[in-house]
């Protein structure tokens, strides 16, 4: 029987090892004053069989680090033009705008309800309804834009707005049964449940805004109506306020699906995915209480205080706080390098790197895929929307239980949640508690396109996030203030505008708090939004200028025949009639 040949040829052997004959020239093996020139053929030694090459394993923060600043580290052999460009928009070939097309927008048209106006309780302010308006349809979103001359390589057209100019609900985001004041603060809708959603994102920090019912359940009564005569309930107007994502549909009620979070007027509750749940207040790991709820970060059921037979009626004010980690950290999540054993805090502790603070190797880019289009006498840039995904619409499935559970390092990224985040709810300005925390991730790619539809995925707009959201059913009325000045302010907004007024002139340094960390009205994110807009439109300019040929450009004769008729809004027309060419491909 043949013996079995090593794995290894260094493995000992069981016999004796030989020992190795003395050479005749035993010369050191190095020269030396004493022996400056030695023979180095006469004392060539057997050299041993090659070691085996052993695999160099790397801890978890290297691998964690390599995935994130690693990449980072700056090659010496590379020259500035190996840097890798950032991608840009995609252009289209459309017409040289019309003379009219540089005047601003139009205001938009509103018809009165028939057969009767719709009026607030006060009889002071009537509601009418947006009509011949682009509202967001079809998995198409729509924003106002103008013509501008200094935008030539932009195509000429820039982003723009129509009035009522500042922080509003948004007449192109709701639902085309809704009806507004002439503020866009004032909201009902008389059909069955209809969402709409404000012109404000929240993608990082703390933000807070109010809702006051108008008209939903009375003050003073029972919660439905019932009809004498039949002996049966009557439908009455409800209201659910919350945060929604672009995803969310705008007919049906906030919290439908795992893209909104809603507060139920009635039973005062949480909705999410169409489950209710209850309001709580966290207590400490030692106190005593009937109830426990599984919290983040380690989903170990804690005590909490749940709060019970309440439910909002006419002239309450419902205040709403949204806290989001910063976006370096969500970026961290939704790129899969989270390690919550490194990452203990909300990201709005880190300092930039020395070596790049601006993080140009890695840049926070916004590209928006908009082509200019003609609808009802104004021009809207359109671009495809975010869809749902197959993993958030699993998680969304209503059976018995709950299948997908979200958590930050989920293998789907579309139901990875965010550490550090959460929603509180305010009854009439005293704190009532918290409603959701660890809320999904939303930065792509856990926002996708249509891809079908010839979107490009992973693309950031920089409108994606969480958005203020109201949901009428049957004639509910709710009237929002996004600040600053609110009915209730909470007392952290009270204490922060006293402590910037007394820091104003004072010598006196107290720590300080990071601009996330402190709680702001979704108003003032509003002049922020408007900055970013104008920002991004010039630097898409400047791209598109550099790929022109910059300073060497000469310009173009516009040809307004073959190829170049003007595109259609898609969502309103058939989408295979006059839809644009992309330069180079289809839209």
């Amino acid at each position: 029987m043949a013996e079995t040949p090593h794995s290894r040829s260094n493995t000992p052997t069981l016999a004796p090892p030989m020992r190795r004959p003395l050479e005749g020239d035993n010369a050191p093996a190095v020269s030396s004053p004493l022996n400056p020139n030695p023979d180095a053929a006469a004392r060539a030694r057997p050299r041993g069989p090659p070691r085996e090459q052993r695999e160099k394993r790397e801890t978890l923060k290297k691998r964690e680090a390599s995935a994130n600043t690693r990449s980072n580290t700056p090659n010496p052999k590379s020259s500035k033009h190996d840097r890798p460009s950032a991608p840009s928009p995609m252009r289209y070939s459309i017409p040289e705008p019309k003379p009219a097309d540089y005047d601003p927008p139009k205001d938009g048209i509103f018809a009165s309800h028939e057969p009767n106006p719709l009026l607030t309780a006060d009889g002071t302010k009537e509601l009418r309804r947006a009509v011949d308006h682009a509202w967001n349809k079809k998995g198409y979103k729509y924003t106002h834009c103008v013509a501008d001359p200094l935008f030539r390589h932009k195509q000429f057209y820039r982003q723009s707005d129509s009035r009522p100019y500042g922080p509003r609900m948004s007449h192109e985001d709701t639902d085309k049964w809704f009806h507004f004041d002439d503020s866009a603060t004032i909201i009902t809708n008389e059909k069955g449940w209809r969402m709409g959603r404000g012109n404000v994102v929240a993608r990082e920090g703390s933000m807070y805004y109010e809702v006051k019912i108008l008209r939903g359940i009375p003050a003073d009564g029972p919660v439905e109506q019932v009809d004498p005569q039949k002996n049966k309930v009557v439908a009455s107007p409800h209201v659910r306020v919350g945060w929604a994502r672009r995803e969310a549909p705008l007919d049906a009620p906030i919290g439908f699906d795992g893209y909104s979070y809603a507060i139920t007027d009635a039973r005062f509750e949480g909705i999410h995915r169409s489950r209710p749940s209850k309001l709580y207040k966290p207590l400490s790991k030692s106190a005593k209480s009937k109830h426990m709820k599984p919290r983040p970060p380690h989903g170990k059921p804690m005590p909490v205080e749940y709060i019970t037979d309440e439910n909002i009626r006419e002239g309450d004010v419902i205040g709403l706080e949204i806290q989001l980690p910063s976006i370096s950290l969500h970026r961290k999540v939704v790129e899969g390098i989270y390690n919550p054993a490194v990452d203990l805090g909300d990201g709005f502790d880190e300092v930039a790197p020395t070596r790049d603070p601006l993080n140009m190797d890695k840049p926070l880019d916004i590209i928006r895929d908009r082509i200019p289009v003609p609808y009802k006498g104004n021009f809207y840039f359109e671009q495809l929307d975010y869809q749902s995904t197959k993993s958030v619409e699993a998680y969304s499935d209503r059976g018995p239980l709950p299948k997908i559970h979200p958590s930050p390092n989920h293998e789907e990224v579309g139901v990875r949640s965010l550490p550090h985040s959460h929603i509180k709810v305010y009854k009439n300005g005293k704190e009532v508690g918290l409603a959701f925390e660890s809320i999904l991730a939303f930065l792509p790619p856990a926002s996708a396109p249509s891809v079908q539809a010839g979107a490009r995925a992973g693309f950031d707009d920089g409108m994606v996030g969480y958005l203020p959201a109201v949901s009428a059913f049957n004639g509910g009325m709710a009237q929002v203030n996004f600040g600053p000045d609110f009915w209730f302010p909470p007392e952290e907004i009270l204490k922060q505008r006293e402590k910037d007024t007394e820091m104003f002139g004072n010598s006196t340094t107290e720590p300080h708090i990071p601009d996330g960390r402190k709680l702001r009205a979704v108003g003032e994110r509003f002049k922020e939004q408007i900055a970013e807009d104008v920002v991004w439109d010039i630097i898409d300019e400047v791209d598109f200028f550099i790929q022109d040929g910059g300073w060497e450009y000469k310009g173009e004769s516009w040809d307004h025949s073959a190829g170049k008729s003007t595109p259609k809004a898609r969502g309103f027309a058939n989408p295979d009639e006059n839809v644009g060419v992309e330069v180079g491909r289809r839209y």
